[in-house]
Order: C-alpha cells, then sequence, then structure tokens
C-alpha cells in the first residue's frame, strides 16, 4: 500500500500564486492608465495605489501560507491560516488608512481598483483558471 501524505491544493500548484498576482497588477495598471487618459494624474495615482494594496496583501497572505511546513499538525496549519488572516486585514487597513488621511487619495478610483483587484480579479480567475 502506497502511502503519500496528502498536498493542499496551494501547496502542489505555488505558479498559480504568482499568476493571479500578475492578473490583479495588471489589470490595476490597466484601470490607472485608463483613468490617467480620461482623468487626470490624482485619479490614476489612487486607483494604482487603491490595487497595489490588494495585490500586496495578497502576496504577503500567500507567502505565509507557502512558509508552512509540509509536515505540520492541522492546529498549527489551522492556527497559521487564521493569524495570517488577521495580519492581512491589519495590513490593508493600515496601508488603506496611509494612502487617505497621508497621500489624500481619490476615494471612488481608490475604493473601485481595490474591488477590481481583490474581488473581480480573483472572482474571475478561479473561474477560469485550470492551473
Amino acid at each position: 500500500m502506497n502511502k503519500l501524505k496528502p498536498q493542499f491544493e496551494t501547496q502542489s500548484k505555488p505558479g498559480a500564486v504568482l499568476k493571479l498576482a500578475l492578473l490583479q497588477f495588471t489589470a490595476t495598471a490597466c484601470f490607472s492608465l485608463v483613468l490617467f487618459y480620461c482623468f487626470d494624474a490624482r485619479e490614476a495615482i489612487s486607483a494604482l495605489l487603491g490595487g497595489l494594496i490588494s495585490v500586496l496583501a495578497s502576496v504577503f497572505f500567500a507567502g505565509r501560507l507557502f512558509t508552512t511546513k509540509q509536515d505540520a499538525a492541522a492546529e498549527e496549519m489551522l492556527v497559521r491560516f487564521y493569524i495570517s488572516v488577521a495580519l492581512k486585514a491589519v495590513f490593508t487597513l493600515a496601508m488603506m488608512a496611509i494612502c487617505v488621511v497621508f497621500l489624500k487619495v481619490s476615494m471612488l478610483p481608490f475604493i473601485i481598483a481595490f474591488m477590481l483587484a481583490a474581488v473581480v480579479v480573483n472572482w474571475l480567475f478561479f473561474l477560469i483558471a485550470d492551473t
């Protein structure tokens, strides 16, 4: 009888995370360019910052999950997952606060770009990805 350790989906396909991050960044950059040509630099930079916050938070979260030991106990992996989720939320809120308070971003492009990268791109990626 062959006793192989089961692998989690994310651990067997780390290239999917890189593809998703690149797709998020590409969507953010395209949306920012459209805003730059339709409006002005303030809206474009606001959109770029909103999207980058989403991309960086996702990469940070995935990086923490990939550093989990392969032979870790389920409880340890679950605790690491929940801590990673909490840290991602704190990181995201802190970066958003910095952008809104100190950089005075334009709110509508900022939020739309964040939602585009965080929700729409993720949803479409997992619908069409065969990775």
